[in-house]
């Protein structure tokens, strides 16, 4: 029975991988190396500021979308585009918001939006 459950919750955690479209545009021409799979990448909403104590540049902005009767969530969204800042060497997810439209019949797309920064100290070496 155990395994059933996990083998259940593999194909749910595949299914939402694979039932998103991801949308990147670069800013910058540089290339950052990736993040190690355990670095934190914070998110910040577009209502909280970083403020002036802490510089930072816009490397790009990022876009990932999926229907909720394919297993997406908010939080599989933002684990999804957390994953992508690691890979393209940002520190974190500024301007960060979820959107929720509601289609005839039931079904809801969630699409995640955001802009990747890096800090600045790590540019000036």
């Amino acid at each position: 029975m155990q395994k059933n459950i996990l083998l259940l919750g593999l194909s749910v955690l595949v299914l939402a991988g694979c039932a998103t479209s991801t949308s990147y545009v670069n800013y910058t021409n540089q290339h950052f190396p990736p993040k190690d799979q355990f670095y934190a990448v914070k998110v910040y909403p577009a209502s909280q500021s970083l403020g002036a104590s802490n510089p930072y540049y816009v490397i790009g902005r990022i876009s990932i979308e999926g229907f909720a009767s394919n297993g997406v969530s908010p939080e599989t969204l933002t684990g999804q585009a957390k994953e992508i800042a690691r890979k393209r060497g940002a520190d974190a997810i500024i301007n960060s918001k979820t959107e929720v439209f509601r289609y005839y019949g039931g079904d809801v797309l969630l699409r995640f939006k955001g802009e990747l920064i890096v800090y600045s100290s790590v540019l000036i070496k």
